[in-house]
């Protein structure tokens, strides 16, 4: 059960920082999308318009793909630095308790 609770939390915090991390805006600068809009610029036609979408689409997989990355990261940094600092403030406290 305990196991159960502790995932649950850490998954609550990654979509946390996931949401935070995804609402910062992102450029992705990629050749295929400059070839579809600009062609699309050029001659606006249905078909054009479709190749623009599918490429618009890529670009926001690619966004949430970087933005999942970063959270995990994200996570992965904070909670390790959130161990150690408390793992240093219990070998400290032990240590004063000792000297008393």
């Amino acid at each position: 059960m305990r196991l159960a609770k502790i995932t649950l939390r850490y998954l609550g915090y990654y979509v946390l920082v996931f949401i935070l991390v995804s609402l910062i805006p992102e450029h992705i600068h990629r050749r295929d999308f400059d070839r579809a809009f600009s062609t699309w610029w050029k001659d606006r036609t249905p078909q054009n318009e479709a190749a623009l979408r599918a490429e618009q689409h890529k670009n926001e997989m690619i966004q949430l793909q970087d933005s999942a990355v970063i959270a995990l990261v994200v996570l992965v940094v904070v909670g390790g630095t959130y161990k150690v600092v408390c793992f240093v403030r219990r070998l400290s406290d032990r240590r004063r308790a000792i000297v008393r």
